[in-house]
Order: structure tokens, then C-alpha cells, then sequence
């Protein structure tokens, strides 16, 4: 039988043996957020940083699973004001109002559908990817453009139009890479 304190070393030993590959774990998985953060095509590394603050971000074993989290956080933001969108829709509105936040919301779901796209392309075919990415940022434009026409300044899709772009330009950047 052993001894208390023979079995209080043992324990030790094992929390210090979990403790140092659970720390080192979490520090490799920094590491590729912060080397893909600090690459010199990344324009904004603080928010990047920011952007890739979370558990699923820090679990990335590489870069195709952090371009993954990063479709998937774009994806959820640009769902988030699809959804503002329609609800606005629903509501009284000029007929210039109603047209450009028609053509908002379609911009929307098609980038919705780009940035679920993306993850499963990625093990495939990463210029194609890339590519698919990079068709999300000109309709970013067709947004702003038809809210322009109709004279619309509505914060909320001000602020989701900035995190759709940011959120493609950041996977474009990343999977640019991947080629």
C-alpha cells in the first residue's frame, strides 16, 4: 500500500506534467494566430489578434482550420444583419428604401453561402477558396452603392457592410497563402 505522501508526489507530478503540455499546447496554437496576424498582408494585426481571441481560434492545428473560424465568424456577423435587413424590410419604407435593402439583403445570402463554402473548399482546392473569397468583396459595394442611391444612411448596415469586408479581406489575405 503507499504511502500519503508517496501518492502526493505522484500527484504532483502529474499536475506538473499536465500543466507543462497543456501550456505548451495553448502556446503553439498562438503561435500560428500570431504568425498569421503579424504577416505583413494582414493590414489591421491588433484586430486580428482580437479576431482570433477565442478558444475554437486558439484549438486551430493550421491554417486551413483558422481560415475555417474565420469564415464561420464572418458567416454568423453577415447572418446577424441579413437578419436587421429583413426586419427592416418588413417595415414601412420608401420604395427607394425598400429596392436598396432588397438588394442588401441579397448581397447578404450570397455571401453567407461564399463563406460556408469556403471551409470545405479549402481541403480541396485553396485557390479555388481563395478565389471564392475574394468574390464576396466587390458585393460589399453593390450594399453601399444601393444605400447610397437611395440615400440611406442606417448605422447598423454601415457597421455590417465594414465587418463583411473585414471578415473577407481577412480570409483572402489568409488563404492567399494556401496557393
Amino acid at each position: 500500500m503507499s504511502s500519503p505522501t508517496h501518492l502526493v508526489s505522484i500527484l504532483t507530478i502529474l499536475f506538473l506534467f499536465i500543466d507543462v503540455f497543456s501550456h505548451s499546447t495553448v502556446s503553439a496554437d498562438k503561435k500560428l494566430v500570431d504568425k498569421v496576424c503579424g504577416d505583413d498582408a494582414i493590414t489591421d494585426h491588433a484586430k486580428c489578434l482580437k479576431t482570433l481571441s477565442n478558444a475554437k481560434a486558439m484549438a486551430a492545428k493550421n491554417i486551413n482550420e483558422l481560415v475555417e473560424v474565420v469564415m464561420e465568424k464572418g458567416a454568423a456577423k453577415t447572418k446577424k444583419t441579413l437578419n436587421f435587413v429583413e426586419e427592416k424590410m418588413k417595415k414601412p419604407n420608401s420604395p427607394a428604401a425598400l429596392t436598396a435593402l432588397k438588394s442588401c439583403a441579397e448581397v447578404y445570402r450570397y455571401c453567407i453561402s461564399e463563406f460556408k463554402l469556403v471551409g470545405p473548399e479549402l481541403k480541396v482546392d485553396p485557390m479555388s477558396a481563395n478565389y471564392d473569397i475574394a468574390l464576396i468583396l466587390p458585393e460589399v459595394g453593390k450594399c453601399v452603392k444601393a444605400l447610397q442611391a437611395a440615400k440611406l444612411l442606417i448605422p447598423e448596415l454601415v457597421k455590417g457592410n465594414h465587418e463583411l469586408y473585414y471578415y473577407a479581406s481577412l480570409g483572402f489575405e489568409m488563404t492567399g497563402h494556401l496557393h
